[in-house]
């Protein structure tokens, strides 16, 4: 970005990578915003998607791996324990 206006080539969402395991994969953006710079992150399996910043960006690097877990477990599982039809691979 030159001073407070994105260049030609700044504006444009630019794919950086895909990350995959055994039971999910995403693909990893970089999208200007008005805001700033973002990464956005997409499921390929649902398409849903999320803009992330710096902020939630250093917020995850805090994150021990027990708490990690149950992020993961909370959007498998679902609050009370049970697997939806959404949330199978």
């Amino acid at each position: 970005m030159n001073g407070l206006a994105w260049t030609s080539d700044e504006r444009q969402e630019r794919e950086l990578c895909r990350i995959t395991c055994e039971s999910a994969a995403i693909t990893v953006f970089a999208a200007p915003t008005g805001n700033g710079m973002r990464l956005k992150i997409v499921s390929e399996r649902s398409g849903a998607s999320a803009l992330l910043d710096a902020t939630v960006l250093d917020a995850l690097c805090h994150l021990t791996p027990a708490a990690a877990a149950e992020l993961v477990r909370v959007r498998t599982e679902g609050d009370d324990g049970t697997v939806t039809d959404q949330d199978r691979p």
